[in-house]
């Protein structure tokens, strides 16, 4: 190899190592955003894969569901036709095939019942992705809100350090007394617990999130908590109401019983069974083959299946209460979570123009006459303590907005990944 191919080479090499890690960097580095969580969630938790795991457990019985059972042969040997002609020995001299009859009817009932629960469990699975989805909107939203408020303590303790530089600096002037300055240390002192307190929740959060996603990252990254959510209209979403996952497993629930009912009163009656026999006998002094065929009934002498009947039917009218009692829950919770959301993106929205931006005016206006000399300490500090605690209270809002657009959702059993553009996008009524 020449020279030139070598050097060529190596530089291919490099090329293509720096590509991959720069890869590696930029897929590390890219913020956990809600939908990505939520699909993490989805593809990991095991409560999903055991939803699945059900029906694939139901999809067999449906395959098995309306076939007939399998015939049964009976072998028989004797020695009679040896003592009959003295021949001695043991004969095989029976063959006996039989076949039960399934009543008319009954195979496709079964099929109906077998249907319906495979439904019911697909229902389940998207029933369970909704509280997945939910239970990652809240170990996300979780993180979000202890990861900015950790971020807004670091600040003040920053703006607290501030303060007592100046404060130092204006007591060696003599512009600043030592029981003010001390009162500038205990604000820096509060500030640097107030970061412990911080960072605890954070890693409380942190953990909680990493393992719901099953993430080996050290830090993962999420996007800032900024914006309020969205606010659907409630017809639209009671419109999607009834395709909740939970009212269409109700429903097959009902399918099911109903057919229970009517396989219960076509079990009265057992299946007759046909039966072929072909046999070897004594006749007419040799040894002859005979051929006999017959059907069995059973007689319901005893037991006529009524209770099973009423079992069937107690079970069809409990489903119903199960299907009313799911339809009011629903319908209540939606209204609720909407009502409940409205009223936080209403406080939201009035808290920033009347409660935060005020109180930032504020702390920048104390901060700046507290450098210049002309704002005393017990001003300063009421600004302060004004101003983080209506940052940290606007981000506890807007939190408990997102939150309740998670639980909203999942009321109205809509899906974050395939939500329709009203529950998704949107502004602020």
């Amino acid at each position: 190899m020449s020279r030139t191919v070598f050097e060529r080479a190596i530089h291919g090499v490099y090329a293509t190592t720096l590509m991959v890690i720069t890869s590696s960097a930029m897929a590390q580095t890219t913020p956990w955003t809600l939908e990505s969580s939520v699909q993490q969630v989805l593809e990991v938790a095991p409560e999903r894969q055991a939803a699945e795991a059900e029906v694939m457990i139901l999809q067999g019985h449906r395959q098995q569901a309306g076939r007939w059972h399998n015939p049964t042969i009976e072998l028989g040997a004797s020695n009679a036709m040896s003592k009959e002609d003295g021949q001695g020995g043991t004969t095989l001299n029976d063959i006996t095939i039989r076949q039960p009859l399934p009543l008319s009817g009954r195979l496709n009932l079964q099929r109906q019942q077998a249907d319906a629960q495979l439904k019911q469990a697909q229902a389940g699975v998207s029933e369970q992705n909704l509280a997945l989805e939910y239970e990652a909107a809240r170990v996300f939203h979780s993180l979000q809100l202890n990861r900015a408020l950790n971020q807004l303590a670091e600040q003040r303790l920053q703006n607290a350090d501030e303060f007592q530089h100046i404060g130092r600096r204006r007591e060696q002037a003599g512009d600043l007394s030592r029981l003010e300055r001390l009162r500038l240390d205990l604000i820096r002192e509060n500030a640097s617990q107030l970061i412990a307190n911080a960072e605890g929740k954070e890693s409380e959060s942190l953990s909680d999130f990493k393992t719901l996603l099953n993430l080996t990252e050290t830090e993962p990254g999420v996007t800032a908590l900024e914006q309020m959510p969205p606010y659907p209209a409630l017809a639209e979403l009671e419109q999607q109401l009834e395709q909740h996952p939970a009212l269409l497993a109700a429903r097959q629930k009902i399918t099911a019983a109903r057919s229970g009912i009517e396989i219960a009163r076509a079990n009265r009656l057992a299946d007759p069974e046909l039966w072929l026999s072909r046999g070897r006998d004594y006749l007419g002094g040799q040894r002859q083959d005979v051929t006999a065929f017959g059907v069995a009934i059973t007689l319901p002498l005893w037991s006529n299946g009524t209770g099973q009947i009423d079992s069937a039917r107690a079970t069809r009218d409990k489903a119903q209460f199960e299907l009313e009692t799911v339809q009011r829950q629903l319908n209540n919770r939606l209204r609720l979570n909407h009502l409940h959301l409205g009223h936080l993106l209403e406080q939201a929205q009035t808290y920033l123009p009347k409660v935060l931006e005020p109180a930032e005016q504020l702390f920048q206006l104390s901060r700046s006459g507290f450098n210049a000399g002309e704002v005393e300490i017990l001003a300063l500090v009421d600004a302060v303590n004004g101003y983080y605690e209506a940052r940290a209270r606007y981000l506890e809002l807007l939190q408990q907005t997102w939150l309740e657009a998670a639980e909203l959702r999942r009321s109205a059993g809509v899906s974050l990944l395939t939500a329709t553009p009203p529950i998704t996008q949107g502004t602020v009524q």
